[in-house]
């Protein structure tokens, strides 16, 4: 226990470094400082007005689940929700083939309930099927495709239609997982993963920037300092002055002293920055950690047209594409290929999104929003046979991979991978494990989504590790 009034310096203004520098100043025992390396809050939740809408969402979107789930209740406490669900299985769904065939709907809508109970037990780790045996998610999808949803009395058109659907879900479950592909996903470390209970996906009718502004608002005035990338963090010093451990050295030539810091940066960023950041160079276990967890790309393209594209109601267009196609074509002939389908935006049903992922998304942000818009009409042209469908007026994609303070979107767990190196991730510097070296404790402490096993990816998980975090401080002056 000490008596002395901590200086922390906080790396991020993204979710987790918001919760953190919240839950420190609360007290008013801690001066905190939060560095952010881009000239706004929130990290990987962008909300922006475009395309005559006021609250896109670039990033983070819903929330997942509303029981315990802290975020959700920050949002009800402040009136930020809105009334309903965005359900999974929306009866306006229309789904297309390459050929401009729409599938049958009720065929859609039962095959897809059959391939969401393979991925529930793909989240139990396949053991209740005893499919241990398989290394990733995607061997168990396909052995479950094979062995129970392909039945002997099917003909060539539903299994054509099944094959479609499979390869469309495994696009689709891409995105929730930010991989290339479910083969790279560990079967047995999905089990480690927490689903909230409660509604899936919660909207937020202003947009998820609308919770940032709540925790800023919850922030001494310029308690957050904007455009000030760290260049290097420095613990463990060996000074004449040995009240502050750590130094903190931005890009601009400004250092800051502290006790602590809480680095909040992403998985992406430490995959690409952890050498030079850290002086001392972070304990082995710690890099070994950071280079086993996977760190993906996800993006959305936003297309607005000068009015509606089809006259009749629709949620969204699905994409059925043809596998065979494209098998041995490079990413640069077939990034496309990844967008799942076309959605209406609620209450703009002349802006349509999409989502796509993997190094299909990296590529896509190598193009003009102009070259991306124009392969995304041609697309809806093509499936929907509607070749009057005019061109979009206005286009906006996310860049989160090319984004050098992000450079992704979030983490995964690949196959050879233990979930546990999230937590090897969360350890603070110096630490009771013996590759953390002696110290001053708690010098370097780490938050964010990547750092919280159960709930990876996640922006309450991201939120209760900053709340970790601050509370590890908090107990340390007690």
């Amino acid at each position: 226990m000490t008596t002395r009034r901590p200086q922390v310096v906080i790396v991020g203004a993204g979710i987790a470094g918001l919760s953190a520098a919240v839950e420190l100043t609360q007290t008013g025992d801690t001066d905190v400082t939060v560095l952010e390396a881009m000239d706004r809050p929130g990290g990987r939740v962008h909300t922006v007005t475009a395309l005559g809408v006021d609250n896109l969402d670039l990033g983070a979107t819903w929330l997942h689940g509303n029981k315990d789930n802290p975020l959700y209740n920050l949002a009800l406490q402040n009136n930020l929700l809105g009334d309903t669900e965005v359900k999974v299985l929306p009866a306006g769904d229309k789904f297309y083939t390459e050929q401009g065939e729409q599938v049958d709907l009720d065929f859609i809508l039962d095959f897809w309930s059959k391939l969401d109970d393979v991925t529930d037990q793909a989240y139990k780790g396949g053991k209740a099927d005893n499919c241990e045996s398989f290394q990733s998610v995607g061997e168990f999808v396909d052995h479950k495709f094979r062995t129970e949803l392909l039945q002997l009395l099917d003909t060539d058109r539903v299994v054509s239609w099944k094959k479609l659907m499979l390869a469309w879900y495994k696009k689709f479950a891409t995105i929730d997982n930010a991989c290339n592909s479910l083969y790279n996903i560990s079967l047995s470390e999905m089990s480690k993963y927490e689903e909230l209970e409660g509604e899936a996906n919660v909207p937020i009718p202003k947009g998820y920037g609308a919770v940032v502004q709540v925790l800023v608002n919850m922030l001494p005035h310029n308690c957050i300092q904007y455009n000030k990338p760290v260049k290097l963090v420095q613990w463990n010093r060996e000074s004449d002055d040995q009240e502050f451990p750590v130094s903190v050295h931005c890009e601009d030539g400004s250092t800051y002293f502290a006790h602590h810091v809480i680095v909040t940066v992403s998985l992406g960023y430490l995959k690409l920055n952890h050498s030079t950041l850290f002086e001392p160079p972070l304990p082995q276990c710690k890099v070994d950690a950071i280079s086993s967890l996977g760190f993906g790309t996800v993006d959305k393209i936003f297309l607005r047209f000068p009015s509606p594209p089809l006259e009749e109601p629709f949620s969204c267009i699905q994409l059925l594409w043809d596998e065979d196609k494209e098998r041995q074509k490079e990413v640069e002939e077939t990034w496309f290929k990844q967008i799942t389908g076309f959605h209406t935006l609620e209450g703009h049903p002349e802006v349509l999104y999409a989502w796509i992922g993997g190094k299909a998304a990296e590529f896509m942000e190598s193009l003009s929003n102009t070259e991306v818009g124009k392969v995304c009409t041609q697309i809806l042209r093509q499936f929907t046979g509607r070749s009057d469908i005019p061109d979009a007026v206005e286009v906006l994609c996310s860049r989160w991979h090319s984004n050098p303070y992000i450079c992704g979107a979030y983490t995964n767990v690949p196959v050879n991978c233990k979930a546990k190196a999230s937590d090897v991730l969360a350890e603070p510097l110096p630490g009771h494990a013996n590759c953390h070296g002696k110290g001053n404790p708690l010098q370097v402490l780490f938050a964010g989504e990547a750092t919280i096993t159960p709930y990876i990816t996640t922006t309450h998980g991201a939120f209760i590790s900053g709340k970790r975090e601050a509370t590890r401080l908090t107990d340390l002056y007690k």
